[in-house]
């Protein structure tokens, strides 16, 4: 048995098909299946049922694939624990960020790729929840996002700083200047919200949860930088963190005063796992930035 064959069974097993899974492999498909029979006959057992048109895990697959996943896991953290004894200042940092914590990670990418320039990064922006998913498939090293709603016991929440929701508009817009608001004031204004499934409206969600509170919502978007150009023409706010705008002088943030409105901007990683010495770099470059220096200066004012 050999450790190709188990990472060509977890490819053929997360799309049920060889011929997808051969093209994300980059070999041919009849390399795969020879590869995953060889596999079979060693294990005594078939992994997959085979049709025609399609794939599936047997019983015995279904009871292999963690322990196979395991296997290619644990070989890839001991190569990874060599490289970092070697003090070796390459490889790949994965990061995932949301939305609205995005101008928090400006700052500690540019100096991190400063200070360690053979290690090359990748970002990924996405929504907590499918950030959640690959961190779990250890497709990502660590997450910087809001801690969420819902527990999840895999995964550590590391915090950097407290934030708030609040209503983000233009200094020209008919509110501005007001020092807080409450949700039930809002009912009387239109607004552009996030959708659901970003943080920021998960946690509004929260708040209005068995409320009779109806908010005016005229549009609904998953992408925050449209949300603000589209607020930045004056007539309409929208609901984010405080975060979102901070440092930004064309717009205004008025916090909303609701019990609960507490939100915990976090580094996430799986617990149990390896971490890399780059990823414990890049989590010291982001704690002395200004950017999370200034938040957490903020919450004490």
């Amino acid at each position: 048995m050999e450790l190709r064959q188990l990472k060509y069974f977890v490819k053929s097993a997360e799309y049920l098909n060889f011929s997808v899974a051969a093209k994300h492999l980059y070999i041919t498909q009849s390399t795969l299946s020879q590869q995953i029979k060889q596999l079979e006959f060693e294990l005594g057992f078939e992994l997959f049922l085979r049709n025609s048109r399609h794939i599936s895990l047997t019983e015995a697959g279904e009871e292999f694939l963690p322990f196979a996943r395991r296997t290619i896991l644990d070989a890839e953290d001991g190569v990874q624990r060599l490289h970092d004894l070697q003090h070796v200042k390459t490889g790949t940092l994965k990061v995932g960020v949301t939305y609205s914590l995005s101008t928090v990670l400006t700052e500690g990418l540019i100096s991190f790729m400063k200070t360690f320039p053979g290690i090359k990064l990748e970002v990924i922006y996405k929504t907590v929840d499918e950030l959640l998913c690959l961190l779990k498939e250890h497709k990502l090293d660590l997450i910087l996002s809001y801690k969420p709603i819902v527990e999840t016991p895999e995964v550590d929440s590391m915090p950097l700083f407290e934030n708030t929701l609040a209503l983000v508009l233009s200094n020209e817009h008919q509110l501005a200047g007001r020092k807080k608001i409450t949700l039930h004031e809002l009912q009387e204004f239109p607004l552009i919200l996030p959708s659901k499934g970003l943080q920021a409206r998960m946690m509004l969600d929260k708040l209005l949860e068995g409320r009779d509170i109806a908010l005016h919502s005229k549009l609904e978007l998953n992408e925050t930088n449209i949300l603000l150009q589209m607020v930045a023409q004056g007539h309409y706010a929208t609901i984010l963190s405080t975060s979102a705008v901070f440092g930004k002088k064309r717009f205004q943030a008025i916090p909303l005063d609701e019990p609960g409105n507490v939100m915990e901007a976090s580094l996430l990683r799986l617990k149990g796992s390896y971490q890399k010495n780059a990823a414990k770099e890049f989590i010291k470059i982001l704690l002395e930035t200004e950017a999370v220096k200034r938040r957490l200066m903020n919450m004490f004012e």
